[in-house]
């Protein structure tokens, strides 16, 4: 104990500021390891920009009366009868949002807002910007706002609340991620229904509908915007997560995250895709669409029984057309006959005379020759 304790100190003085030094120490340390450590950049653990550094963003104005459950990495606000509704999409938010982020190599950046609105006119009035009615869920990424509506209002529909979060958490990523620059829409949508489950056999029956009347869209137009026409725009969803998870199943989940940073970083999606991938667009897209185009799924659309219910449906009233025009052809054709008939007959009255017979290249026949009408015999008579 007092083997290096300088001559002349007290072991109880010398043991104190022994003591005393060494928890200095201890503080001393602490204080540069926490100088030392960088930043918290989401799960990537990488520096982050200055714009996007963690902090607390404003959160969208929402009734004074409302509640709001923190966490970690956001705050979930909703009326206090959805009180319930929002503590469940807290605990989902910090259980995934942080996979989500280690997932896409994506930094979570600034504090995310969620608001769970209890109506429908709420769910458009609080918003910072128009949305079309059908919308089930809202994200804006640069305010790090998501907006859901209540339980309640969405009906019968076969996402779940949590599926919808997920989706707009990563638009939110991607959207922090791209930052001044528009996602494409493709990748947008197509990574948020492949990270939130979305990808179902909905999906895969849309795709099998395409590829079955020859309508798939090729990478190019995908890459360029969305159709206008609703059916085609419903195919352009499917394929676009059919395309991401094509990617990340046959080049692996690092491919698919190159190709996002690289697009992030500016890359066009020609380069991107050859960075992630080592092959040309025109390569992938010929192997993708060859692999929808050559399964036998295409198929399925046909051994579906709501198919040919609804093909029925269809049929029934086009064989009361054709029918109905036969018909009418026949009638007609009757009118015609008719009228010429009557024709005919008055003709040879004009000139023959009344009660005229028409002429006939048949030779007179006494009464005698009616009996050989009932059967001539069939081999001459010698």
């Amino acid at each position: 104990m007092g083997g290096n304790r300088p001559a002349g100190v007290h072991p109880e003085e010398y043991s104190r500021n022994t003591k005393g030094s060494r928890a200095m120490m201890r503080i001393v340390l602490l204080l540069l390891g926490l100088v030392a450590l960088p930043a918290w950049s989401g799960p990537s653990m990488r520096t982050l920009p200055e714009e996007v550094v963690i902090v607390r963003t404003e959160p969208p104005p929402t009734p004074s009366d409302w509640a709001t459950i923190p966490s970690p990495l956001a705050d979930v606000h909703a009326a206090q009868r959805d009180r319930a509704t929002a503590l469940r999409l807290s605990r989902h938010i910090a259980a995934t949002l942080p996979n989500l982020a280690t997932e896409l190599e994506l930094p979570v950046g600034a504090r995310i807002h969620v608001v769970v609105a209890p109506t429908q006119a709420e769910f458009h009035s609080l918003q910072p910007g128009r949305l079309p009615d059908w919308a089930d869920g809202t994200a804006w990424p640069h305010r790090g706002w998501i907006f859901l509506r209540a339980p309640r209002l969405r009906g019968h529909t076969t996402e779940s609340l949590e599926q919808v979060l997920e989706h707009e958490l990563v638009h939110i990523l991607l959207g922090r991620a791209f930052g001044s620059k528009p996602v494409p829409r493709w990748l947008q949508e197509g990574l948020a229904q492949l990270k939130s489950g979305e990808y179902t056999a909905e999906t895969t029956k849309t795709l099998a509908m395409g590829t079955l009347g020859d309508n798939l869209l090729s990478l190019h137009e995908l890459s360029r915007s969305f159709p206008k026409n609703a059916l085609r725009a419903h195919l352009a969803y499917a394929q676009s997560a059919d395309f991401v998870a094509y990617i990340q199943n046959t080049y692996g989940k690092k491919a698919l995250n190159v190709l996002i940073h690289e697009m992030a970083g500016g890359a066009t999606f020609s380069a991107a895709v050859r960075s992630a991938t080592g092959a040309s667009v025109d390569d992938i897209d010929l192997a993708w669409r060859s692999r929808l185009q050559e399964s036998p799924f295409q198929y399925g659309p046909l051994l579906d029984e709501g198919m040919w219910w609804g093909l029925g449906a269809l049929l029934v009233p086009l064989a009361w057309f054709a029918v109905r025009r036969r018909n009418r052809k026949k009638i007609a054709r009757w009118k015609r006959e008719e009228i010429l008939e009557d024709a005919l007959y008055r003709t040879i009255e004009r000139v023959f005379g009344d009660g005229a017979q028409p002429p006939t290249n048949e030779p007179d026949r006494d009464e005698s020759d009616q009996d050989d009408e009932a059967g001539p015999p069939i081999w001459p008579v010698q």
